[in-house]
């Protein structure tokens, strides 16, 4: 028999931020609004609801993006079964959000949209943040949230620029890198890096994206693996090199490896002898 439920978790990263994961089939969501910015996507069957006196249809691929107070329902199409993920994003967090852009303010322009891309990499951050997690990747959840977040606003949002914001010099890129060459086995905080050359985390992450196409996870996170094909090059014992360059476990590291090079380091280190 098909269970109807919804299962919530919230996330240390942004407390106030709710998550949900849920199977319906008959249950239907009387007309009702929400306090934050509500994000939902469907992966299996679909949800129709009437938002502002018209009918929308989320299917796979497309992805809700519904204001706060803003009033909608929601039941299945065709009283078929359908299972959805939802992300509420706080008021204040968008706020923040604009702020550091210099946004004045962020809306949505509308409720549904068909963005494959920005389906996946919802659903991939959705996962990574219901899952256990240790302080070893609080870097990588926080600028994944951030950035997605940021994307959502600037791609599907309507809001007015307000005065120019401070720039990453190509001085502080280089120190910021070279921080992440010289100890890469320490945990780094988005906050602390970006406040120690003079920007909010807001700034420091688009504008590290913009000028490298990687977020500084991505960028610490491949500076890592290079360093640590070195040491398997040379010999090295693989528990003390996944150490080194901080990861986690080892069995982080195999599976960040083979992500990167299609080879587990083990693999890798018989090749290379």
């Amino acid at each position: 028999m098909f269970e109807e439920k919804i299962d919530y978790w919230h996330n240390p990263i942004l407390p106030d931020m709710e998550l949900s994961h849920a199977r319906f089939q008959h249950f239907e969501f009387d007309q009702h609004v929400h306090l934050d910015y509500h994000i939902g996507v469907v992966t299996q069957g679909g949800q129709q609801y009437n938002h502002k006196g018209e009918k929308y249809r989320l299917n796979k691929g497309f992805i809700s993006t519904l204001n706060p107070d803003e009033s909608h329902n929601g039941h299945s199409i065709n009283n078929e079964a359908y299972q959805a993920f939802v992300m509420s994003i706080p008021i204040d967090y968008a706020n923040q959000i604009a702020n550091e852009l210099n946004l004045k303010e962020l809306f949505f322009a509308k409720p549904l949209n068909h963005e494959p891309d920005i389906y996946n990499h919802f659903l991939k951050l959705h996962n990574m943040l219901t899952q256990a997690q240790t302080r070893q990747n609080l870097l990588q959840i926080e600028t994944t949230l951030m950035a997605f977040c940021t994307e959502l606003f600037m791609r599907f949002g309507v809001s007015n620029l307000c005065n120019a914001s401070p720039n990453l010099s190509q001085e502080n890129l280089l120190n910021i890198k070279a921080r992440f060459h010289d100890e890469m086995g320490n945990s780094f905080q988005l906050e602390q890096l970006a406040s120690s050359i003079g920007l909010s985390k807001f700034q420091f992450l688009r504008q590290f994206k913009a000028t490298t196409g990687m977020t500084p996870h991505a960028y610490l996170k491949r500076v890592r693996l290079e360093y640590a094909k070195k040491a398997l090059a040379k010999g090295s014992n693989m528990a003390d090199i996944a150490h080194k360059v901080g990861f986690f476990d080892q069995s982080h590291f195999n599976k960040a490896f083979k992500n990167a090079y299609l080879i587990t380091p083990s693999h890798f280190q018989k090749q290379i002898k």
